[in-house]
Formats: C-alpha cells, structure tokens, sequence
C-alpha cells in the first residue's frame, strides 16, 4: 500500500461515491435549482430576521414564580406597583417648587385622561419617599401602559408622555428607561449593526480565502454558497415561525449570520482542499469533483448532523429564549450543510480550474508519500506531540486547566440596561436614576404579605418596612408607612384589608448578581423579620426585575445541566458510529469540553476581572458551552477521518504526523474563518454580545491551534495502537474492491 501510484485513492462507499457522481452529473441543473429555491423563499415565505418578535416574554421561564406572584397581586389589589418604563427628568441646578407643581398638574392631567395610553406615578429625589444622593435634582415617573398596547407602541407612549413633562417643567433632560426601554433598545442595535456584522464577515472570508487558496473564485464561490444558505435559512425559519407559532429572538440573528458564515466556509475549505489536490493530480474538473464528494459527502453529512443534534438539545433546557436559539441554528447549519454538499461540488465541475485561477498553476504538486521530515513546520510539531504524547498532553492540559481557573469567580446576571452603551436613552436615563436616587430605583422589588386581617396591623407593617429598610444591600422602601402622590397608585393594602405591599429600592443593578444575591438573601430572612414584626402567621411572595433575573441565572444553570450530558451523549453516540471506536470519542470530546472550560475561564478574566463587569450575561456560558462542544466534535470528524486512513497506510506516528500536516492547515483556516466570524458579532455593542463574540472567538482559537495540532495528536498516540487503526472503522472510507482496485490508476475510474 505504500508504493501506490494513485495520491488520491478513491474513498467513500458505494453510496457516497453514487451520490458524489449522481450531483456532478446534474450539475447543470443543482445551480439553477439552488437559485429558483432562493428566489422562491424570498418571493413567498416571510422573513425570520425582519419579523421576529422583541417581547421581554421570550426572556421568561417557564412557570415564573415571580411573575405569577406579580399577576396576582394585581388581582388583589387592583393596581399595578411595578413599572418596567420609567421617564427621567433632570434639571442640574434642581426642580423649583413652581416645575414641581408644574409636574403634578401634568401627570393629574395625563392620569385623569378616560382613553389615555399611559398612567404615572411621580417621585422625586428630594428627601421624604427615599434617601437623596442630591436633592431635587431629578424626576421619575413611573409609567403604566395599556397593556393593550405592544412595547413599541407602549415606548412610543412613553416618549410623548416625557416630551409633554419636559415641556411642563422647562427641565433639559429626559431620557426613558427601564426593562422595557432597555429591551427595545438593544433589537433596534441588532437591527442597526447587523449589516455591519455581515459586511465584516462577508470581507473576512473573502480576504482569508483568497489568501489561503491564491484563487480569486474560491472566495466568490464561498460568498455565493453562504448568500443562498443565509436567504433560505431566513425564509424557512420565517415559514416555520408562522407554521409552528413560535418567534426567533433577536439575539439569535447574529449568532445564526456566524454559524452559517462560519460553518459553510469551513465545508467550503474542506471541499476546495481535496478538490484542488486532485485537479494537480492529474485528474479533470468533473473527475475531481465527484471524487472529492465521495470522500467529504458523509463527512460533513456527519458532522452537520451532529452540530444540528447538539443545537437540537436547547430544546430541553426549559428557557424559552434558548429554546428558541436550538432550532434556529440547526436550521442554519443543515442548510448550509446542503448547499456545500451540493452547490459547491456542482459549481466546481462546471467551473474546473479557472476556479483556481490564478494560484493552481504555480501550486506545487502534493508527495502522495512525504519522507519523514518533509510534512512541513506543522508535521513536525505534530510529530513532536505523536511521539512525546505524555509531555505534550500534560503542557496541554496545564494550560487549558490555567485557562479554566477563572470560572470560579463567574457570576451570571441579566444586564438588560447596564450592558447598552452609553448612547441609548435606557443607559442614560438609569445612570440619571443611580446618581440621585439609587440603582435600583429602574427596577424596584416588591413583597407581598399575606394574613387575614393584616390591615388592622399597621404598627407592625410600619416596623416590617422599617427592618426592610436596614437590610443589607437596601436602599429604600415605601410601603404602608407612607402613600405614594397622586392616590390612585398609592395603595398598599389590599381591598380586602388581608394583604400588603412593598416596594424595596436597591443599591445596586436591579438586574445585576449583586442585586439578585440581595434578594436572595432577603428572602432567606423573611420568616425572622415576619417573627420579630408580630406578622409571623402571614406568607409572602417576592417579585420584580430582579427576582425575574434570579430566576433566569437558576433556569439557565439548570439547563446547562440538563442540556450539557445531553450534548455529550449526542457526539459520543455520533462518534462512535463514525469513528467505530469506543476510546477515541471519550478523549475527543473530553478535549471539546476542556477547551469550553477554558474559554469561559478566559472570558471571565477578560470580562469581570480586567474590565470590572460584575457578571456575565446569563446565556453566555450555555451558549458558548453548547457551539464549542459541537463545532469542536466537527473538526474532530475531519481530522480523525484523515488520520485513521493515513495510519492505516503507514502506521500510527506516522500517519498522524503526514494526515495532521495535511489535515491541520485547513483546520486551521477553517477555524480561523470560524474565530473571526463570531469574533465579527462584537460589532454590536451590547455587554452580552461581545462576551459571547469573545468566548467562541478565543474557544475555536484554542480548538483549532492547540487542541488539534497537539492534544489530540498526542492522546491518539497515547490511546491507541497500530493494531488498532483500520480504515474500516472510518465513516466513507472503506478498502477497494478488488475490481476497482485492479483499475485505480484509470482516471476514470478513479472519478
């Protein structure tokens, strides 16, 4: 076998090799069907990305503890506490009491209005309600829209509403905030960037490829393939919406434009590989097409597969929102998956070597059997790891652990507003609200407490407030003790006399760790306070932003757990089909897992250490988690693929030094293009979209260049053996028959 003349046998099975030819041969018609599916998504399905839904609902869980004590309470008492839309007025010198009075004339008006969008409750920051940083400086006023209204329209409300209160009070300043403000504000910078993220992709690729492949068509083909796999992602994901009733989340949109760019690129590199090595063999455009199919077809059928599985995963994870995410991204990735087992090879049979132009005719021809010492700087790195594999997998795992070292300071929040830049109006209206009367004020928490006849207590309400008050991480209450101005929205006992309410301010982000470990610990003491109030019979119900962003961090943790072993069992069982071995799947994936460990580790050094954030964005870590542990197992199909076939022809060491060269170099552009396409997402700016673009940036990082160049090198020569390495167990590779062996060197047959 080491002697064979032909440096590009003919891998695959009878049904790959059918499939490859049957597509070359309908190449002719695969181009104009890839184009009429374009035209007809976009012509008669909707959109995905212009239509998705903005609701602050796609970020709740399942059966909300919170909300469902908020919805009762609005039962009960009639009247809503919580606002999630807040207008801030700012006068620097401070309100006089004529803008003052002047405020209170207008909201009276604005709640007296019988068909008005929005009522509101004023609240200033002189001292009385809550403790003053600075005194009579600034203006809130809680809102309370329609609930017939959506958020657009509730926002648009909003506006006319503080344009009004700026005109009654003469004030410079107003700016809207809130959760809801915030949330409209962060899909109006997806809308806003993504084109950006796309431009920058689009060059990224272009650049990469032509480079790599010294071709000016690869990279307009690349371009070509991802534009139909991103047209008809988007239509079919918009049929399935409206068909299955269910909206993609604009956070998606991003991730989905780097998945696609990234993965069908990678496919792209693969296929282009294979195909320019047989092109300088010898072998004709059609020839060589067909050939590289039948090798990559079930290779990346595999691999999609096996990406889409892991996608598919988020599926339980019991959180709408990354509910959402699974399907969206499975989508994406098995229709590019089709495009590049389809659309590429047809466009390169039709096209041949002018595809290549110019580099293919001054590329050196491959040694189909490389000397020791002549695969490259990257065989002989590779060859260093084969053949000290203990050595180099500890100086691996060590800097990988070292990476991992900084999960232990993760903290996870929700930084709907603290995570906007300073351009939005939410940004600036909650920093307007921290300085002069607390952070927390965007976001108050309430307690309810319940017990028949609480009403006739008001001396141990007033007490209950005043304990609440010294609670460590507490800025303010107001509750029985006092009624809020303008009467309506200032109830805190309930109709019934059997139940009352408070509102806590706290001292920092509502939607922050901090904030949500205050709440927490506050809830813990509960009972003692109620105990030592005389209140002890009565039960009680927190609720508000920050018990909703409590309850998101434990939903998502709780996923993980869920989804991570499911991800795992998925790839292993995939691997093991593929890879017909029981150890190598262990150890692959166990490299997919440490290099997420490490990434997060990274960006949590990066994120709250260096840059002093107080938490990651709560999707962030099962997100990454749930790309890396896939796109990793995708590069290991390739790899392994190459150097089970290699080691069967030469040996072990060997064929992992010459398959890991061959193997690694598009590996690494691949994951290169891969890095910098979600790298590309931080063109948005929003906190949670620039730790995600640098989490699976540094991850594909470390994947691509240290665990495929040297761990896996170094644990496949650890774990197995020449004896145990057979072509046979490699998914598409199986050794010729003996007729086609008789004619391998016919180029025909070989095609």
């Amino acid at each position: 076998m080491e002697g064979r003349s032909d440096p590009t046998p003919p891998h695959g099975s009878r049904a790959s090799r059918a499939i490859a030819r049957a597509i070359v041969w309908l190449r002719f018609l695969v181009l104009p069907a890839w184009i009429a599916a374009l035209l007809l998504a976009a012509a008669n399905l909707p959109s995905a990305f212009d239509a998705e839904s903005s609701e602050l609902g796609s970020l709740l869980p399942h059966d909300s503890r919170a909300l469902e004590v908020e919805r009762e309470a609005f039962d009960r008492f009639g009247l809503p506490l919580l606002s999630r839309t807040i207008v801030v007025a700012h006068q620097p010198g401070g309100f006089s009491p004529r803008q003052s009075a002047d405020a209170g004339r207008y909201v009276a008006a604005v709640d007296r209005q019988k068909n008005g969008d929005v009522h509101a409750v004023p609240i200033t920051d002189a001292p009385g309600l809550l403790a003053a940083r600075r005194l009579g400086t600034t203006l809130v006023a809680y809102l309370y829209p329609d609930p017939a209204l959506s958020e657009s329209e509730a926002h648009e409300a909003a506006e006319r509403f503080g344009a009004g209160l700026l005109r009654a009070t003469g004030a410079p300043t107003m700016e809207v905030t809130g959760a809801l403000p915030a949330n409209l504000a962060e899909t109006g910078l997806i809308e806003d960037n993504l084109l950006w993220v796309e431009l920058a992709t689009i060059a990224l690729v272009v650049g990469i490829l032509a480079l790599y492949f010294r071709s000016l068509g690869i990279p307009l083909l690349g371009v070509a393939a991802v534009a139909i796999a991103y047209v008809v992602t988007d239509h079919v994901l918009g049929w399935a919406g409206e068909r299955f009733d269910f909206s993609i989340p604009s956070a998606a949109d991003p991730v989905i434009v780097a998945l696609l760019f990234g993965t069908l690129t990678d496919y792209l590199v693969f296929f282009v590989s294979g195909y320019r090595s047989r092109i300088l063999a010898g072998q004709r455009s059609h020839q060589a097409a067909a050939g590289t199919g039948a090798e990559l077809l079930p290779v990346i059928a595999t691999a999609a597969l096996m990406i889409a599985g892991a996608m598919l995963t988020l599926l339980l994870s019991g959180v709408r929102f990354l509910a959402a995410f699974g399907p969206a991204l499975a989508v994406a990735v098995v229709v590019g998956a089709l495009v590049a087992m389809t659309f590429v090879p047809a466009m390169l049979a039709i096209a041949g070597r002018l595809m290549l132009w110019p580099g293919s005719r001054s590329a050196p021809e491959p040694d189909p059997d490389p000397a020791p010492g002549d695969t490259g700087g990257r065989g002989r790195v590779i060859a260093v790891a084969a053949r000290h594999p203990l050595i180099v997998a500890f100086l691996c795992l060590v800097l990988l652990g070292a990476a991992a070292s900084g999960l232990r300071l993760l903290q996870l929040g929700n930084p709907v507003i603290t995570g906007l830049p300073d351009s939005t109006s939410a940004q600036r209206g909650y920093k307007l609200v921290s300085a002069s009367i607390g952070p927390g004020a965007v976001g108050p928490t309430m307690l309810v407490v319940e017990d028949e006849g609480i009403a006739t207590k008001p001396g141990q309400l007033a007490a209950l407030q005043a304990r609440l008050a010294r609670q460590p991480g507490v800025a303010g209450v107001i509750g029985p003790a006092q009624e809020l101005p303008g009467g309506r929205y200032g109830a805190f006992i309930a109709p019934d006399g059997n139940a009352a309410r408070y509102a806590l301010v706290l001292d920092s982000d509502p939607d922050g760790a901090g904030a949500i470990e205050t709440v927490s610990d506050l809830e813990a003491q509960l009972p003692a306070l109620l105990d030592q109030t005389g209140l002890g019979a009565g039960s009680t119900g927190v609720t508000g932003d920050t018990s909703i962003s409590a309850e998101l961090t434990e939903d998502t943790r709780d996923a993980f757990l869920r989804v991570t072993p499911a991800v795992i069992a998925v790839l292993l069982i995939m691997l093991w089909l593929l890879l017909r071995s029981w150890r190598a799947p262990l150890y692959l994936v166990a490299v997919s897992a440490l290099v997420v460990v490490a990434s997060l580790g990274l960006t949590v050094y990066l994120f709250q250490g260096l840059l002093g954030y107080e938490q990651l964005a709560f999707f962030v870590p099962v997100a990454t988690a749930i790309l890396l542990l896939a796109l990793g197992s995708d590069y290991n199909v390739f790899l392994i693929s190459r150097i089970w076939s290699e080691a069967d022809r030469r040996g072990l060491r060997r064929g992992i030094e010459v398959a890991g060269s061959r193997a690694s170099r598009a590996i690494t552009v691949a994951g290169l293009i891969l890095a910098l396409s979600f790298a590309a997402v931080a063109l948005i700016p929003v906190q949670s979209f620039r730790e995600l673009a640098f989490a699976m940036a540094v991850g594909l990082l470390l994947d691509t260049v240290l665990a495929r160049t040297l761990l896996v090198p170094a644990l496949v020569s650890l774990f197995e053996r020449d004896e145990g390495v057979s072509s046979e167990r490699s998914l598409g590779n199986r050794s010729r028959e003996p007729e086609e062996a008789a004619h391998a060197t016919d180029p025909e047959q070989i095609a």
